[in-house]
Formats: C-alpha cells, structure tokens, sequence
C-alpha cells in the first residue's frame, strides 16, 4: 500500500510545552478507522499546563474523533 492510499492520524500530549506521548490511528483507504488510545499519569503543581493537539486539528478523517480528559486525584 502507498502512503497516498491511506490516512493517519497523530494526537500528542503535552505537559508545560514538552510532548510526552503519541497516538496514532490509522485507516487503510476504503477501510474502516483504527482506535488509539493512551493514558498517562502526571504530578502536577498549580500553574502547570497540560493540552492534546492533533495533526488534523479536532478533526480526523472530516469528523471530530479526538478526546482528552483529566481528573485530580
């Protein structure tokens, strides 16, 4: 398969401007989509930042499938 037969979608997640993780989905052409997913645990201190982008802005493949949540434990 070339690379112009297919799509990938890559989200990063970032902690005060460092990237600390990748997911990547990717879809054959014609084919169904891929699920990524991943989780990571961080100790945070107050003023501290922490945000997903996506190469494809909210939207992969024409339909927004990206997510992030967070919780204080």
């Amino acid at each position: 398969m070339s690379h112009s037969d297919s799509q990938s979608c890559y989200a990063y997640i970032y902690h005060n401007g460092n990237s600390l993780l990748l997911s990547n989905s990717h879809e054959a052409k014609g084919g169904s989509n891929e699920a990524a997913s991943n989780t990571i645990v961080l100790s945070l201190i107050a003023g501290d930042r922490v945000w997903i982008k996506t190469d494809r802005g909210a939207y992969c493949y024409g339909y927004p499938l990206t997510g992030f949540s967070g919780w204080k434990i």
